[in-house]
């Protein structure tokens, strides 16, 4: 089954719920194999078993395989490692090398993903309460078109970019092919999926200007596939032994969590469960399928790659006459809850405004943002020096600062050595 369908089969069965503090205690306590992916001390990637752990960061790993090795035979590796009394060959992460030498849990290159030979797939308005401050709609999907950074770096949007703003997700990576015409049932996806924490970063002006009046619009991909704009780990727990956890500490979802410290201490921005979902991880497969049955495998949504306009797919053509498939490794972002700094305005207001300086409503709210932004009002976008903490129960925490626009874009050091 699915994590969430897992649990509500056995919902009638669970003991009251724990509190978010005691839920999130219980799922470090619980002993489910954490993998993560860092730099080794010879300065060759590797995937690590997390063997503790301190508010969310890895403090002492153990040596599993070497990177390139697939992601089945990694965590059939953990399963068996943690069984052992006794770790041999273990060290210790310094907070100082967190930076410089965890990864991203899954590795997607951006040559990978320009040459259209992996897939990163994400799910916008998949809780209610955020799709009611966007504006309303339906889930929606769409690429992106960026490759994965580690959790401990930093975000540094390119230059221009004002409305940068933060989104919190449940992520997931698919060990295993999955073929979209035959797709897995609820409980292999259990044992096909790895679950982690990812930041869908976002510049929001291409989603202003580029929103329809009768749906989203197509900036999502130009709004979130700009270099380190997806921030992710800093582990990754198979479903299967995660939902083993969940039912063991009698929860129906995990909670996820984002503070912005903008200098003064950190401020809770986002708050949910993944029980709030409106559509499931299964069912985020089944969209995917209709959405490339209807639309076809690329995204109408573009973002400009070496001056033309690049249209990246949302699963790969199999070539076996099979159908569209998405190959073991591709990553499904599962959409935020409410908590970001853009939230749509009253259109009536917005529009009187924008009549009397003789400009469309979008454009008036865009030039509006704008200011907000520029003032560096407290709770709005992210501005250079700002800390961002976001975390989910039992898959740890990441943080990243965010750096002066047009710097030089961070790198997931298992993809450039330092």
């Amino acid at each position: 089954m699915t994590l969430p369908r897992l649990l509500l089969v056995f919902a009638l069965a669970l003991p009251a719920p724990l509190s978010a503090t005691a839920l999130a205690d219980c799922l470090d306590d619980q002993e489910m194999p954490r993998v993560a992916r860092i730099l080794g001390s010879d300065g060759s990637p590797q995937f690590v078993l997390v063997v503790a752990q301190e508010e969310g960061r890895p403090t002492r790993v153990s040596p599993l395989a070497p990177e390139g090795t697939p992601l089945a035979e990694v965590f059939r590796l953990a399963a068996a490692r943690s069984q052992q009394s006794s770790l041999t060959g273990s060290e210790v992460l310094a907070e100082t090398e967190l930076a410089t030498r965890v990864c991203s849990p899954v590795s997607v290159p951006q040559p990978s993903l320009d040459a259209e030979q992996s897939v990163i797939v994400a799910a916008g308005l998949n809780y209610a309460a955020h799709a009611e401050e966007a504006g309303g709609g339906d889930v929606m999907l769409f690429p992106k078109a960026v490759e994965p950074t580690g959790p401990y770096d930093r975000v540094a949007p390119p230059e221009g970019v004002a409305l940068l703003d933060w989104e919190v997700e449940l992520g997931l990576v698919l060990v295993e092919a999955v073929h979209l015409d035959a797709p897995p049932d609820e409980e292999s996806l259990l044992e096909q999926a790895a679950y982690f924490v990812t930041n869908d970063v976002s510049d929001r002006e291409p989603i202003i200007r580029e929103k329809a009046l009768t749906g989203p619009g197509t900036g999502f991909v130009k709004a979130k596939a700009q270099p380190g704009f997806l921030p992710a780990g800093p582990w990754m727990v198979r479903g299967r032994e995660l939902g083993a956890a969940l039912f063991a500490c009698a929860s129906a979802g995990m909670g996820l969590h984002l503070d912005v410290d903008e200098g003064a201490g950190p401020t809770r921005r986002q708050e949910a469960t993944t029980g709030q979902m409106i559509l499931d991880p299964l069912e985020l497969l089944a969209r995917l399928r209709e959405q490339v049955e209807r639309e076809g495998r690329h995204s109408p949504m573009a973002i400009e790659r070496s001056g033309t306009p690049k249209h990246y797919p949302l699963a790969l053509e199999s070539g076996e006459g099979v159908g569209p498939w998405l190959p073991a490794g591709t990553v499904l972002l599962t959409g935020t809850p409410e908590g970001v700094a853009l939230t749509a305005p009253s259109i009536g207001p917005v529009l009187l405004r924008g009549l009397l300086r003789l400009r469309g409503p979008l454009e008036q709210f865009r030039i509006e943002e704008r200011e907000r932004a520029a003032a560096g009002a407290p709770g709005g976008y992210l501005q250079e020096g700002d800390v961002v903490h976001a975390a989910i129960d039992g898959l740890g925490a990441q943080r990243w600062r965010v750096a002066a626009a047009g710097s030089p874009a961070p790198r997931d050091p298992c993809r450039a050595p330092r």
